[in-house]
């Protein structure tokens, strides 16, 4: 698809990325772009990357896609810095689990050179690191692509067959509605694990077992990663919690009062939407 793709974080997903594209030969060259010696060193130890720099303009020159998978916090300002670096046109695209802020920003300053497309693969790990990244790791997940009026088409249906072709099953969303769905299926349960794994008296820790284990997994992800993301999907987070109370509320309370009626009506109406899941 591409002669030179350039990923600006090679940790699990941008290592991830580079070596699904590697696997599926999308790209003639991927390099990879990092702050520091030794991650440019571990992306080359795990082979996610043909090349590693910390030079950005030459990752940059002639690639025709440029994928920002830094934490949320850093995808605006590295995306100022990718503009300044293109010479000729590219796509530029991000993996961003929020959306609004980001697409806003890089729309309003992207020259008609560059062509921004938002995506957010729903794939990942409580782990972090290329060390832990795997080629498969978006197979049979989902990717958000986000389309806006700003949204070239051309670039919005490479993107959109890129992530097909590494194994994702796209869906297309707007910004803010990208935003509020993932604060409920996302970015909410993160609070819900972090919230029930500080509120277990630390006593009964030792008893736990695979119920608390899988509800709790994902509060061992990187905290800095975490406050970033709750920090810039802010209003819609504030929203769904809001609503979690509001359920939590109506639990406690047919607990309380002993109303049996109302508590299995409660657990009756969350099996038959967990049920659906697949």
């Amino acid at each position: 698809m591409f002669k030179k793709i350039a990923i600006v974080g090679v940790g699990l997903i941008g290592g991830s990325i580079g070596l699904a594209v590697k696997k599926k030969k999308l790209a003639k060259e991927v390099i990879g772009v990092a702050r520091r010696e030794s991650s440019k060193d571990k992306a080359l130890k795990f082979k996610a990357v043909d090349k590693a720099t910390l030079n950005l303009r030459e990752a940059v020159k002639d690639a025709e896609l440029v994928i920002l998978a830094t934490p949320v916090a850093k995808i605006v300002e590295m995306a100022k810095d990718v503009i300044k670096c293109a010479q000729g046109g590219l796509i530029l695209t991000d993996v961003g689990s929020t959306k609004e802020l980001i697409v806003k920003e890089i729309e309003r300053i992207a020259p008609s050179n560059v062509k921004f497309v938002g995506a957010h693969p729903m794939a990942g790990s409580e782990k972090s690191g290329v060390k832990f990244a795997d080629s498969k790791l978006f197979n049979n997940s989902i990717c958000i692509i986000t389309k806006t009026k700003k949204t070239d088409d051309g670039a919005f249906n490479k993107v959109k067959t890129f992530w097909t072709k590494i194994g994702a099953t796209c869906e297309i969303l707007s910004p803010d509605k990208h935003d509020r769905y993932i604060s409920f299926v996302s970015h909410l349960p993160h609070v819900a694990a972090v919230a029930l794994t500080i509120a277990a008296e630390t006593d009964s820790l030792k008893y736990v077992s695979s119920g608390f284990k899988d509800t709790t997994r994902i509060a061992s992800s990187n905290p800095n990663l975490w406050k970033d993301i709750f920090e810039s999907n802010k209003e819609a987070l504030l929203s769904s919690l809001h609503e979690y109370r509001a359920a939590l509320e109506g639990i406690e309370r047919s607990i309380k009062m002993g109303d049996s009626k109302t508590l299995i009506e409660h657990l009756e109406k969350a099996k038959k939407i967990r049920d659906k899941i697949k």
